[in-house]
């Protein structure tokens, strides 16, 4: 037998630790949050259109008091993304204490480059599934390091009275939108590539990262 491309070990390519599930819908939610925050807060709350509906609907509100109005539900928006975003970055923490602490063959990095490994050794006829395993996996990797951006740069700007962050502020700001729509982005392909493994080769996926994987089963 060749050992040169026999498996150096069998890594499990799923995890459903009752941790990693946690994690998983904690942060699900955690996210959907902090984007309807910003929907308020960039399309609902607006003390322009906060002072045309006041006036429209004929209160007797001046414009200040209109726009101290939206100012003050803005504000309070704010704060519970910030709240949010600190939650955010409980969750980080737990994630990489899980990486850095769990057991080696769980590890996400220990699980990638064995699809990377398998990907690499596979023949000509398995290349294909094993290129859709390594490009799933790999997106993970990618929202892993979209995650850590915006902790990061929401980090930045929470404390940005703090002097030597003042001249990266508005970096980390662009840095935070941007990566935003790469978030939401990958929450399309993830939803869309979980429901058609669902209905198509991996069935109970989704009841398996709810429940965890059955005993006695592979």
């Amino acid at each position: 037998m060749n050992t040169s491309i026999a498996p150096a070990v069998e890594v499990p390519i799923k995890d459903y630790r009752a941790s990693i599930r946690f994690w998983h819908w904690a942060n699900a939610l955690l996210i959907s949050l902090q984007l309807m925050t910003i929907l308020f807060q960039k399309v609902i709350v607006k003390s322009k259109s906060a002072v045309t509906e006041l006036q429209s609907s004929g209160k007797d509100v001046s414009v200040p008091q209109a726009r101290e109005l939206a100012h003050i539900i803005s504000e309070r928006i704010w704060a519970w993304h910030i709240y949010f975003g600190w939650a955010l970055v409980a969750l980080w923490v737990m994630r990489l204490g899980l990486q850095l602490t769990g057991p080696s063959e769980l590890r996400f990095s220990a699980r990638l480059l064995e699809i990377l490994r398998r990907y690499r050794l596979a023949p000509p006829a398995d290349k294909s599934k094993a290129g859709k395993i390594l490009f799933a996996k790999a997106t993970y990797a990618l929202f892993y390091l979209f995650i850590t951006i915006m902790v990061a740069t929401g980090l930045i700007l929470i404390y940005e009275d703090v002097s030597w962050l003042k001249g990266i502020h508005h970096l980390a700001e662009e840095t935070h939108n941007v990566t935003m729509f790469l978030i939401i982005g990958f929450i399309v392909i993830h939803v869309v590539g979980v429901v058609w493994a669902e209905i198509s080769e991996d069935h109970g996926l989704i009841s398996r990262m709810v429940g965890g994987e059955k005993k006695g089963v592979a």
